[in-house]
């Protein structure tokens, strides 16, 4: 009885965290003050992984020496973690006083044995418990497991009933993250909306006066071979061609601003996306002499054509390609994959990986990388990664990137039809109207 009102208190606390993360904290430093290791297993796919380990920090601290590397995070395969599958498919809470789960998730997905820890009376792990599925949606969420010498068999049902208060939870935290997304999303519309009203009306103002100048250039040009001597042809030659560089630029601004703001009309047709990538391979800008850039290109054998508009998805493609090259001017490797990407939804993306090995992202740019306008680079508008967002989102796809010191891997995700790729295969590509080192500058 003792057990089952701490594990309610404990339960209404559980409902007061807003995220994933805070309903677990809040349950793991509950059970902590109870003198009960809490551990937490999220399915996914035909995966388990650690999401919340609530133990001594000697405990903790002598596990990730053993396994080197962050214990939280880490995976296994379902059926290699008895009784986890049993539990889940049975849908009851069990108590044992040999329960080894935690043994053998370590097992499976380290091939490290954390036995001998129990060793030292710091490090040891405690084999009496009750582990109970997690249900959100009523969908099997993951495993909730509680180990403590005092649990019993009859406190199989309080920790069952806990773990039910804990599912409500992480629904709620679910809906709320969603509900946030959702709310960035709408927000992020209507920003770009208004951006591009505005930038529409201020790139048709340029535009004209571009004109009188681009014309303006051209008869000065003509001028200058009929009037000048040839010293001071040359200085106003130089003058001119920094005018019209100058003006060219202005020019590219104002058509990503128009490409920006205008509604668009797509053409799409089932297209091979191995065409599109060597296109944009073949179209690699070269890079300054003495710098070098290995280009690989991975391709997805049995990928079926997608739906698009080849020429926008082109462009996109492009541009992500050319900050890649931005981010390696001392050279590196830029490789372009296409992979078959599966949702737990049954939703499949036909993926474009762009991956340098420059610098990365710093974390405080990754938030607001893809808005218009910001940028990191000196001559740079800001405007590259929105309209390659938005070609994307066009073709009711995604743009994600990951980033870290090592280099930035950004993927473009584009819907598929439902079917069987349980063949599909990687080949390397060669192309053989190119080098496999490329030189050149990026834009």
């Amino acid at each position: 009885m003792e057990l089952v009102r701490a594990l309610s208190e404990l339960a209404t606390s559980v409902q007061r965290g807003r995220t994933v993360e805070d309903v677990l904290r809040i349950a793991g430093e509950g059970c902590a003050r109870l003198g009960i290791r809490l551990l937490v297993f999220q399915i996914d796919g035909d995966d388990l992984v650690l999401r919340s380990l609530s133990t001594s920090p000697e405990r903790y601290d002598a596990v990730e020496r053993l396994i080197e590397t962050r214990i939280i995070g880490l995976r296994a395969p379902l059926d290699r973690c008895e009784p986890a599958a049993e539990i889940v498919t049975r849908r009851t809470s069990v108590h044992r006083p040999d329960l080894d789960l935690f043994v053998r998730f370590i097992i499976a997905a380290t091939g490290r044995d954390p036995l001998p820890l129990d060793a030292s009376p710091a490090t040891s792990g405690i084999s009496n418990g009750v582990v109970t599925p997690l249900f959100v949606h009523e969908e099997p969420w993951g495993l909730l497991l509680m180990l403590s010498p005092s649990l019993r068999s009859e406190d199989a049902a309080a920790v069952a009933l806990f773990a039910t208060h804990v599912g409500a939870a992480l629904e709620v935290a679910e809906f709320v993250r969603t509900l946030q997304q959702t709310q960035e999303e709408l927000i992020a519309r209507e920003r770009l909306a208004t951006i591009g009203e505005l930038a529409a009306a201020v790139a048709h103002e340029i535009r004209n006066p571009l004109g009188v100048l681009f014309n303006s250039v051209a008869t000065l040009r003509h001028l200058v071979q009929g009037t000048l001597g040839r010293s001071r042809r040359s200085d106003a030659e130089v003058l001119l061609s920094i005018v019209s560089e100058e003006t060219e630029n202005l020019n590219e601004i104002v058509t990503d601003l128009l490409e920006l703001a205008r509604p668009w009309a797509m053409r799409t047709k089932e297209t091979s996306l191995a065409s599109v990538v060597r296109d944009v391979a073949k179209a690699v800008p070269r890079l300054p002499e003495g710098s070098a850039v290995d280009v690989q290109i991975e391709l997805c054998a049995e990928m079926p054509p997608v739906e698009i508009d080849a020429r926008m998805v082109r462009q996109a493609l492009l541009n992500l390609v050319v900050n890649a090259l931005q981010a390696m001017p001392a050279g590196g490797t830029l490789e372009i994959a296409t992979r078959i990407e599966h949702r737990d939804d049954d939703r499949s993306f036909a993926c474009i990986d762009v991956t340098d090995t420059g610098a990365g992202i710093r974390l405080e740019d990754h938030a607001r990388v893809l808005e218009p306008f910001y940028t990191t680079k000196p001559a740079a508008t800001g405007l590259g990664l929105p309209l390659v967002k938005r070609v994307v989102e066009a073709h009711e796809g995604e743009l994600g990137f990951a980033s870290d010191e090592a280099g930035t891997t950004f993927t473009i995700r584009l819907p598929l039809p439902t079917w069987d790729d349980s063949r599909v295969r990687l080949k390397r590509v060669e192309l053989a109207d190119r080098p496999s080192r490329a030189t050149g500058t990026g834009r």
